[in-house]
């Protein structure tokens, strides 16, 4: 099953990402130009967890289009993104090029990259929205992710929050729980910027595959990886507001988490 969900990701992710990318982002250059101007704009919900990245090494783990990368590269980190997707290493890597600064981008499911190679070293592991659900093992993830710091690294998560993505629908005005919050079926979709393509190229798509996690079991995987978990924010407030639909009543966001962040370290 595993690798049949691996090759439908791949071939999902590998469908008009690239131009995907340039209609909803614009050109790698202008992306450059945007997050050159102010890398930490990018990284703000990040920037009391990392500390001064010079000269860190930082894995960026599905990092999609390279534009964490690309500001922590802007801030003097060595950055290794792992990706399944050869069309995100393509924007990635131009972007770098247009921004002057140089990322490593390794095309491989991250289920699969050899660990003896990356064993110990990198002093933060930072995956940032939409990341948890493309992962079927997820005990194994985090144990890859243990292997890969060194003793005192960082690891960073920042999701969306299982009771907003699993529960929670908007119906007619209103945010209610019509969804199954225990839900661990494997589901099929589209990529999420297929908003970006046109409705011809998206029933070119191949079917992607997702599984849900609830916060309980993303907490537990943690833990039993021997990661030492010292922050769980589930959010508030206005840097989530986008989380929720544009007609969503004012307010909304103080009331419910959309996103939640989990740093853990290695001892």
């Amino acid at each position: 099953m595993s690798e049949e969900v691996s090759k439908a990701n791949r071939e999902g992710w590998s469908q008009f990402a690239y131009e995907a990318w340039v209609k909803g982002n614009g050109t790698p250059r202008e992306s450059a130009r945007e997050l050159a101007a102010a890398p930490w704009r990018r990284l703000a919900a990040y920037r009391e967890y990392l500390g001064d990245l010079q000269g860190r090494r930082v894995a960026n783990l599905l990092g999609s289009n390279g534009k964490v990368a690309v500001c922590m590269a802007l801030l003097g980190a060595d950055v290794t993104v792992v990706d399944i997707s050869s069309e995100n290493a393509r924007y990635a890597n131009e972007m770098a090029y247009e921004a002057g600064v140089s990322i490593r981008y390794v095309v491989s499911d991250v289920m699969a990259i050899p660990l003896d190679e990356y064993h110990s070293r990198f002093d933060i592991v930072i995956m940032e929205l939409g990341i948890l659900h493309w992962l079927m093992d997820l005990d194994r993830f985090f144990h890859i992710v243990t292997k890969m710091l060194r003793e005192g690294g960082r690891m960073i998560v920042r999701d969306f929050h299982p009771m907003k993505a699993k529960a929670l629908r908007w119906e007619n005005g209103a945010m209610v729980a019509s969804g199954n919050y225990f839900d661990s079926e494997i589901h099929q979709g589209l990529v999420p910027y297929a908003k970006y393509l046109s409705e011809e190229q998206q029933e070119q798509l191949t079917q992607v595959r997702t599984r849900g996690w609830t916060l309980g079991e993303i907490v537990t995987s943690i833990a039993g990886s021997g990661l030492r978990i010292q922050v769980l924010n589930e959010e508030a407030g206005a840097s989530q507001r986008w989380v929720f639909p544009e007609d969503a009543p004012e307010g909304i966001e103080d009331r419910l988490p959309g996103l939640y962040m989990i740093v853990a370290d290695r001892v």
